[in-house]
């Protein structure tokens, strides 16, 4: 039961929200394509179509026929309503700061033990004399 209400509820809403209720008057396309048929049987489908929606909208005697055909009006029977509600300028997270680590402060200063053997060296860069 609730399938079926949930496809009844959607299909009122695609047919009375969208174009795809203009498809409801085929039956109507139908019929007007038999009177032209009737009166001329040199029409073919394509000469109808392009009659009725490729020539624009011509009052002839048949004019309020013709505005029955499937995409030929389009109403407007709904209003549709947009909201954005405004997000707030300041945006927080307070997440306190959780430590895994203990922080140890290590002192890596090495102190290079210089001695003079260098200077009596015998690789030594040339001296002036």
């Amino acid at each position: 039961m609730k399938k079926a209400f949930a496809i009844f509820l959607v299909s009122l809403y695609i047919f009375s929200f969208t174009e795809i209720r203009e498809f409801l008057k085929l039956p109507a396309f139908v019929e007007h394509y038999k009177e032209h048929k009737a009166v001329n049987q040199n029409i073919n489908l394509l000469s109808f179509i392009t009659l009725h929606y490729l020539n624009g909208s011509q009052k002839d005697a048949d004019y309020a026929k013709d505005m029955k055909l499937p995409f030929k009006t389009h109403d407007c029977s709904h209003i549709s309503n947009l909201s954005i509600q405004d997000v707030a300028k300041i945006f927080e997270i307070n997440i306190p700061l959780v430590k895994h680590f203990k922080e140890i402060k290590r002192n890596y200063y090495y102190a290079f033990h210089f001695s003079s053997f260098s200077e009596f060296s015998i690789f030594q860069p040339p001296e002036l004399v």
